[in-house]
C-alpha cells in the first residue's frame, strides 16, 4: 500500500491512486495536486483507502458477496477487502486484516475495474484482443477458455495484444460523424499484462523467473506487455472460443486435429455477445439491457463473428495459431 497518491493511465481513464499499482507505468503527483482531480478530466478516477460502508442506499440488484445500485456497487471479498465504487468516479478500497497486496490489486484491475466502467457508460467484453492489419480482432470467452493463451500466442508471433479480459469499447461518433450509429466500433487499448496459467507460460517457453502471481495461491502470473498502441482501432472480428469435443489426444499431428473456424450470425451472435458483456448481470436491473441489446446488434453489423472450434491441447496450439493466421490473411488490410 501507498499513502502518497500515484497517477496511472489505464485506458480511457486517469487514475489518482492511494494503493500502489506496480502493473501500471505511474508517475508521482505533486503534493498540492494530491489532494484532488481536474475536474476537467471527465475519466478521470480516485482510488482511495477507508473504511466502506456497510450497506448502500436504492439497491437494484445483489447476490450475497455484491450489492448494486444505479450509481454505487459495493463488494465484499473476504479475506482480501471491500470495495465501493462510485458514480464511475471514485473507488474506495477497504482492505482486510493481513490481506495480500496482489490479492487486492488483481480484484481491482479486474472485476472492480468493469464495475467502474459500467458506471461510467462505458461498455466492456469479457476477451483478449489482438491487432490484426488496421483493425482488432477478439476472442471471447469464461475463465479457462483460452483467451489469454491466444493472445500470448500470437504475441510470439509479432501481433500487438490490445486487452486481456477486459476489452473497452469506445461507441461514440468520432469527428465529422453525425451520430453514434455512423462509424465503426473502436477498442481502447487497455493491456498493461497477460495474466497467464503456468501450463500456458510453459508451453510458451516462457520463463516463470521475476514473473509476479496474480493472486499467491494459484499458479498463474502476469506476463508484463511493451506499452500498449495509444490508437483506437475499429473492432474488426470476433470470436467465441469453444473446446471441441473430440477427444484431443487422438489427434496425433497437426493436420488431423479438430479445428474449425464457424460463421454465427442473427440473434444467435447478438444473444452470445451480450452474454459476453461485462455486468451484463447488470444491464437490466440498471435500465441499459435495451442499450447493450442495440450495441451488440451495431457491433455485428460492423464485425464478423465466429466460433472457435479447437482442441483442449497445448501441443496443438501451434495448430490453432496457424488456422488463426491463415483466417487473417483474409482480412482487408
Amino acid at each position: 500500500m501507498n499513502s502518497a497518491a500515484l497517477k496511472y493511465r489505464l485506458g480511457s481513464f486517469l487514475l489518482l491512486s492511494e494503493i500502489s499499482l506496480p502493473e501500471l507505468e505511474a508517475e508521482p503527483l505533486a503534493a498540492d495536486s494530491a489532494a484532488g482531480l481536474d475536474a476537467s478530466d471527465t475519466e478521470a478516477v480516485s482510488i482511495r483507502i477507508g473504511p466502506v460502508p456497510e450497506r448502500i442506499e436504492g439497491i437494484v440488484a445483489n447476490e450475497s458477496r455484491w450489492w448494486a445500485s444505479r450509481t454505487e456497487y459495493l463488494q465484499r471479498i473476504p479475506g482480501v477487502a471491500n470495495f465501493l465504487v462510485r458514480n464511475g468516479r471514485e473507488i474506495l478500497v477497504e482492505p482486510a486484516a493481513n490481506a495480500s497486496a496482489e490479492e487486492i490489486r488483481a480484484y481491482l484491475l479486474s472485476p472492480i475495474f468493469s464495475a467502474l466502467c459500467h458506471q461510467a457508460g462505458m461498455y466492456s467484453l469479457h476477451a483478449s484482443a489482438v491487432r490484426v492489419g488496421n483493425g482488432v480482432v477478439a476472442f471471447l470467452g469464461n475463465t479457462r477458455a483460452g483467451k489469454s493463451t491466444l493472445a500470448a500466442g500470437l504475441a510470439q508471433r509479432g501481433y500487438s495484444v490490445i486487452a486481456d479480459d477486459i476489452c473497452l469499447l469506445d461507441t461514440r461518433a468520432r469527428d465529422g460523424e453525425k451520430n453514434a450509429d455512423s462509424g465503426l466500433t473502436r477498442v481502447v487499448p487497455v493491456a498493461p499484462a497477460l495474466k497467464l496459467w503456468r501450463s500456458a507460460l510453459d508451453h510458451l517457453g516462457t520463463s516463470l523467473a521475476d514473473l509476479p502471481r496474480v493472486v499467491r495461491h494459484e499458479e498463474k502470473y502476469r506476463l508484463k506487455l511493451s506499452d500498449a498502441l495509444p490508437i483506437r482501432l475499429p473492432l474488426l472480428q470476433i470470436f467465441f472460443l469453444e473446446w471441441n469435443s473430440a477427444n484431443d489426444s487422438e489427434a496425433d499431428s497437426d493436420s488431423n486435429a479438430p479445428l474449425a473456424i464457424v460463421p454465427v450470425e442473427g440473434v444467435e451472435a447478438i444473444t452470445r455477445l451480450m452474454e459476453f458483456t461485462h455486468c451484463d448481470y447488470l444491464m437490466k436491473a440498471t435500465g441499459r439491457q435495451t442499450g447493450n441489446f442495440l450495441l451488440c446488434g451495431r457491433i455485428l453489423r460492423e464485425a464478423r463473428a465466429y466460433n472457435l472450434r479447437r482442441p483442449r491441447n497445448f501441443a496443438l496450439l501451434d495448430h490453432t495459431l496457424n488456422a488463426l493466421e491463415d483466417h487473417f490473411a483474409e482480412i482487408p488490410r
